[in-house]
């Protein structure tokens, strides 16, 4: 049986504006299928430009999507282009956050407010008519990407709602990990329902952990990972995967950061740095994977380490692919920090 890429045929992630997505928005250089205040969920989900987008998918064509930050998640199924209803359904709107990392935003928690109150007054107000349906019949929930779960009313009372609607949905849920401690598991009563846990982390040291992550608290972080971990080994979530953008700043640290998420029976996952909001500076500076950084050839040499090969790791398939230069490439292109 061949394999495809599972998201546009079991998920769907919804942003404030109403647009929906089958995956990450940026993954799929915003290939929208349709905008759930404006119309049906149906004639979103198995409307024409669902179909086309798995019509490519099926034929083995990613042209929707964007492969320098996303690897297709393949299985073996047999794919349609008309799906009943999606398995996951992903919020991703709240950008509400507690901490600042420096390749995600330019300032802690400043959007407009009133623009934010906007939105999700409008989601609300629609919940019942909108989600609940989906989410009855959805086998996971997955949030938040765009910001802090625990750092935002409004997502805390979405959690509490859907969980109301199907006390049985599994939540994924990814998360800088400072609130995400036992007392918070605790007072959201969350805690039979998790099914994987992501925690942005991007180090294991205090000193470099500080220079990416503005507002954070290393001590914190560890501590409550070191909780999910405990969680984990007691079976009570599925999966822990702990994420890594690798960034000049951190690079150097990514062999002890495998060997930290093993011991944490946890995933060590590394993607590329993918600017979304730096100048293009800064971009340069924190890019080890472009070509023309002065430590572009140290990065792919480091990436040879047979501890990459562990069952543990994942390293995203840009990374994977990434090829030295010559000298001479270097001496002429090369970016002079």
């Amino acid at each position: 049986m061949s394999k495809y890429c599972i998201h546009p045929f079991q998920s769907i992630q919804i942003q404030n504006t109403g647009e929906v997505y089958c995956c990450c928005c940026y993954w799929t250089n915003f290939y929208s299928f349709g905008n759930i205040f404006k119309q049906s969920f149906d004639e979103i989900w198995n409307g024409e430009k669902a179909k086309e987008f798995r019509k490519q998918f099926i034929e083995n064509n990613y042209k929707f999507c964007n492969l320098e930050i996303c690897d297709p998640c393949l299985q073996s199924f047999e794919p349609n282009y008309s799906v009943e209803y999606p398995q996951k359904v992903e919020f991703s709107y709240d950008r509400r956050c507690n901490v600042r990392c420096i390749f995600c935003r330019t300032e802690k928690n400043k959007e407009e407010e009133e623009y934010n109150r906007r939105k999700e007054k409008k989601i609300e107000e629609n919940f019942d008519r909108i989600f609940t349906p989906i989410i009855e019949k959805a086998e996971i929930v997955e949030l938040n990407s765009a910001g802090e779960l625990f750092a935002s009313n409004h997502s805390i009372e979405i959690v509490k709602k859907i969980i109301k609607i199907n006390p049985k949905i599994k939540l994924n849920i990814i998360s800088n990990g400072l609130l995400f401690s036992p007392q918070n598991i605790e007072k959201l009563g969350i805690k039979q329902n998790l099914d994987t846990v992501i925690i942005s982390m991007h180090s294991t040291t205090k000193k470099t952990y500080e220079k990416l992550v503005e507002h954070g608290n290393f001590k914190e972080l560890i501590k409550n990972v070191d909780y999910l971990s405990q969680l984990k080994k007691d079976g009570v979530i599925k999966s822990l995967r702990l994420n890594f953008v690798v960034t000049s700043i951190n690079y150097k640290e990514m062999k002890d950061f495998v060997k930290f998420a093993k011991k944490r029976n946890a995933i060590a996952f590394f993607i590329n740095y993918h600017r979304q909001i730096n100048s293009d500076e800064l971009m340069m500076k924190l890019d080890i994977s472009n070509s023309s950084h002065k430590k572009y050839n140290d990065f792919v040499k480091r990436l040879k380490d047979p501890i990459f090969n562990e069952d543990c790791c994942v390293i995203n398939d840009y990374l994977k692919n990434l090829k030295p230069v010559s000298q001479s490439f270097w001496e002429t292109f090369c970016f002079k920090q």
